[in-house]
């Protein structure tokens, strides 16, 4: 069950990333698909590891997603902050 709740969550998530900012091809994007597909690598390594511990084994992957998610969303605000910020036109006081 626990595994049916995660695939929901994750097929989510990559829903509202779709649909807020589409996914582009560019250096920063490839940087950061590269840097979730690490966060994922070392997730699934460490849960390899503790095997059955008291942790769940989706928590680990939980938590690398979040942190991908985090850092997504906070890069995407602050590029498109910085896109939409106006710029003033220089006047005559300026020497323009």
């Amino acid at each position: 069950m626990a595994d049916l709740k995660s695939d929901h969550a994750r097929l989510r998530a990559m829903d509202l990333l779709a649909m807020t900012d589409p996914v582009a091809d560019d250096e920063e994007s490839r940087r950061l698909r590269e840097l979730a597909m690490q966060y994922l690598e070392v997730a699934e390594r460490l849960e390899a590891e503790r095997d059955g511990r008291a942790a769940e084994p989706s928590e680990m992957i939980s938590a690398a997603l979040d942190a991908v998610a985090r850092d997504y969303f906070s890069r995407t605000l602050h590029h498109t902050a910085s896109r939409n910020t106006p710029t003033r036109k220089k006047s005559k006081r300026d020497g323009a």
